[in-house]
C-alpha cells in the first residue's frame, strides 16, 4: 500500500531577481510502514520537498497524496485537519521554551479539543515510548539536545500520524546522540507500523535505519531505490560521492592501475551482497576449473542486516577456464565486472 505518492511535484519562487525553482518533476512513491530517506547537499531542495507534503510549501504544480488524499486540493480548514496525521520533527527542535516537557508534547491534543483525562495518559504513555518518562516537568532549558529532540518525537506522534517527517531531525546532534535517535526511529517505525520520510545530507543517516532513498540535486531527483541496491551499485556521480563518505564500493586509482598494469591475468571486480558473502568462492574456483586465484584487493561491510562485499582478483590458467569461471560467477548472481582480460 502506498502512502505518499508525489508526481510531478514543481516548486518555483519568484522574486524581482528573477525565479528559482527548487523542485524540477519531482516524483516518488513511499510504502506504508517504509522508511524513505532523501539525500542532497544543500539548496538540493530537500526541505522544499518535505514541506510540501504536508502543504507548509504551496507547490507551483504536480499532485501530493498522502494516504490517498490529495493535499493540493484541500482548503485551509481540510489541510488543518489531514495535517493532525502528518507528524514532523525539526532539525533544531522547535519547542515551547515557556512550557514543560509533558505541557510541549500535549500543546497538539491541546489544540485538537482532546479532554485533559486522555491527554494526560496519552502523554505519558508517549514520554514512555521515547524514554523520558522521568522529565516530564522539566523545562527545554534543562534538557541536551538528544533529549529536546526526543520530546519533538513524542510531539509528532501525539496524535496518532500516518505519516511522521524528519526535516534534518539529526543534523543539530553529536554522533552518540544521532545513533541513540536513528535507533528510536526505527523502533518507533517497528512498533507503531509508522511510514517514516526522512531528509538529510549525511549517509550515514541513511544507511542506519532507511529502507529506500532518493538522491536529489538541483531539484530533480537523479537516483532512486533501494538502499542496499543504491550503495553497491550507485550510478550517478553524486551518488557515488554520497557513498563514499562512509562505505569504499570503489577500487582506489592508486591501487587499481598498478595491478591493471602488471597482472598477467584476467582481473575481476566481484561484488557479493547478503548470504553469498559468506560463501567460500575462490575456493570453489580454484578446485572446479583448475585455475589459480591472485586476491589483489577486497573489503567487507554491512549496510544494516545485509553484509556485502568486494574483491578484485586476477584468474590465471588458460583464457578458457578463466572465462568459464567468470560465467560461474554470473550464475551464482554475483555481480562482476572484469577490469582486464587475459593476456
Amino acid at each position: 500500500m502506498l502512502v505518499i505518492q508525489i508526481k510531478d511535484l514543481t516548486k518555483i519562487y519568484r522574486s524581482g531577481a528573477g525565479e528559482v525553482k527548487a523542485l524540477d518533476h519531482v516524483s516518488l512513491r513511499v510504502r506504508k510502514g517504509e522508511i524513505y530517506g532523501i539525500i542532497g547537499y544543500s539548496g538540493a531542495g530537500k526541505s522544499t520537498l518535505i514541506r510540501c507534503v504536508n502543504m507548509l510549501e504551496k507547490p507551483t504544480s504536480g499532485s501530493i497524496k498522502v494516504n490517498g488524499q490529495e493535499m493540493t486540493s484541500l482548503n485551509e480548514g481540510q489541510l488543518r485537519v489531514a495535517r493532525r496525521k502528518i507528524g514532523m520533527i525539526f532539525q533544531h527542535f522547535n519547542l515551547l521554551s515557556s512550557r514543560t516537557v509533558f505541557d510541549n508534547v500535549a500543546f497538539p491534543l491541546e489544540i485538537s479539543g482532546v479532554p485533559k483525562a486522555e491527554i494526560k495518559d496519552k502523554v505519558t504513555r508517549l514520554l514512555g515510548l521515547v524514554g523520558l518518562a522521568d522529565k516530564a516537568g522539566a523545562y527545554p532549558s534543562q534538557l541536551s539536545g538528544g533529549q529536546k529532540q526526543r520530546v519533538g518525537i513524542a510531539r509528532a506522534l501525539a496524535n496518532d500520524p500516518i505519516v511522521l517527517l524528519c526535516d534534518e531531525a539529526t543534523s543539530a546532534l553529536d554522533p552518540a546522540t544521532t545513533d541513540s535517535i536513528l535507533a528510536l526511529l526505527k523502533d518507533i517505525n517497528r512498533k507503531l507500523d509508522l511510514t517514516i520520510l526522512m531528509i538529510t545530507h549525511e549517509m550515514k543517516v541513511i544507511s542506519e535505519i532507511c529502507d529506500s532513498v532518493a538522491v536529489l540535486e538541483q531539484g530533480k531527483i537523479i537516483e532512486e531505490g533501494l538502499v542496499i541496491d543504491v550503495f553497491t551499485q550507485p550510478k550517478h556521480p553524486t551518488t557515488r560521492r554520497f557513498v563514499q563518505t562512509i562505505i569504499q564500493t570503489d577500487i582506489p586509482d592508486h591501487i587499481k592501475k598498478p595491478l591493471l598494469q602488471r597482472g598477467q591475468g584476467q582481473i575481476i571486480r566481484v561484488s557479493f551482497i547478503g548470504d553469498s558473502a559468506a560463501e567460500p568462492v575462490i575456493s570453489t574456483l580454484v578446485k572446479k576449473f583448475d585455475i589459480d586465484i591472485n586476491i589483489l584487493y577486497g573489503n567487507i561491510d554491512q549496510i544494516q542486516d545485509t553484509p556485502f562485499g568486494m574483491l578484485m582478483i586476477e584468474c590465471m590458467g588458460s583464457r578458457s577456464n578463466c572465462h568459464r569461471a567468470v560465467d560461474y560467477l554470473r550464475q551464482l548472481g554475483l555481480r562482476i565486472e572484469v577490469l582486464k582480460d587475459a593476456e
